[in-house]
C-alpha cells in the first residue's frame, strides 16, 4: 500500500513542479525539463519495486524503442507544420508515433533503437538551430486546465502501466514509459501561440533532454540488477540531468 500511495504523491508533484518551471522560464527551458525522464523514471521505479529488477531490465528495449518513436514524431510534426496547421499535424503525428513505435519495437534490438535515436536527435537539433533560439525564450501562456490535466494524465498512465504490467509484459510496459505527457501539450500550445520558431525551441530542448533519457535507460540496463532498484534509478536520473544540461551548455556556446 505504501508504494500505491507514493504513486499518487510523487507523480502529480513532479508534474506540477516541471510545468510551473516551464511556465516561468520559457519554451527552451520548458523543452529541456519536459525532455527529462520524469514519467520514464517513475514507471521504471515502480515496475522494479512491484515486478522486480529483472522485469524492469526487460522493459528497457521497449522503452528505448518508444524514445526513438517519440523523437520521430516530434521531427515529423515540426517538418509537417511548416505547411499545415496544428490540428492536422497533431493527428498525423499520432499516427506516425503509433506506426514507428510498433516498427521499432518489433526489431527489438537496443543497438538499433540507440542508433536511430541518436540520428533523429542530431537531425532535430540541426534543423531547429536558429539565431532566435540562442538567447531569448518566450513564455507561452497555457490554459489553466493544462497543468491539472498533465498531473492527472501522468498519474493515470503510471497507474495503468504498473497495474497491468504482468498482462502487458515488460516490452510493452517499457514502450509506454516515454510517452511525452508534459512535452507534447507544451509543444502544440507553443506552436499555436508562438509560431513555428517557438515550436522549434520546444522540440530542440526536448531533443537535448532526450539525450539524458537515452543515458538514463542505458544506465538502467547496466545497473538495475547488480545495484538494485533505488541506487540504480537514482544514479541514472543524476546522469540524465547532468548530461542534459551539459549538452545544452555546450550547444549554447556553439
Amino acid at each position: 500500500m505504501t508504494v500505491f500511495y507514493l504513486k499518487f504523491l510523487i507523480t502529480p508533484t513532479l508534474m506540477l513542479a516541471i510545468s510551473l518551471a516551464a511556465k516561468r522560464w520559457g519554451t527552451h527551458i520548458g523543452g529541456l525539463l519536459s525532455g527529462l525522464p520524469v514519467t520514464s523514471a517513475l514507471v521504471m521505479l515502480f515496475l522494479s519495486l512491484e515486478q522486480g529488477p529483472g522485469f524492469a531490465l526487460q522493459a528497457v528495449p521497449g522503452a528505448l524503442a518508444g524514445l526513438a518513436a517519440v523523437q520521430a514524431t516530434y521531427l515529423f510534426y515540426y517538418q509537417m507544420t511548416k505547411r499545415s496547421g496544428a490540428l492536422i499535424g497533431s493527428i498525423a503525428a499520432l499516427l506516425v508515433y503509433a506506426l514507428s513505435a510498433v516498427l521499432i519495437s518489433h526489431v527489438g534490438k537496443v543497438s538499433v533503437s540507440v542508433a536511430l535515436t541518436l540520428l533523429l536527435l542530431s537531425v532535430i537539433i540541426a534543423v531547429t538551430t536558429k539565431p532566435s533560439h540562442s538567447g531569448q525564450s518566450k513564455v507561452v501562456s497555457l490554459p489553466r486546465w493544462v497543468i491539472p490535466m498533465r498531473m492527472l494524465t501522468a498519474t493515470a498512465l503510471l497507474l495503468v502501466i504498473t497495474a497491468c504490467a504482468q498482462w502487458l509484459g515488460p516490452v510493452l510496459s517499457g514502450l509506454l514509459a516515454p510517452i511525452p505527457i508534459i512535452a507534447w501539450p507544451l509543444a502544440v500550445f507553443a506552436h499555436v501561440q508562438g509560431g513555428h520558431d517557438e515550436l522549434g525551441a520546444i522540440v530542440r530542448g526536448n531533443a537535448i533532454g532526450a539525450l539524458g533519457v537515452l543515458g538514463f535507460y542505458l544506465a538502467i540496463n547496466m545497473t538495475i540488477v547488480p545495484w538494485g532498484t533505488v541506487p540504480a534509478i537514482a544514479a541514472a536520473v543524476v546522469l540524465a540531468v547532468v548530461a542534459t544540461f551539459a549538452v545544452a551548455k555546450l550547444l549554447q556556446r556553439r
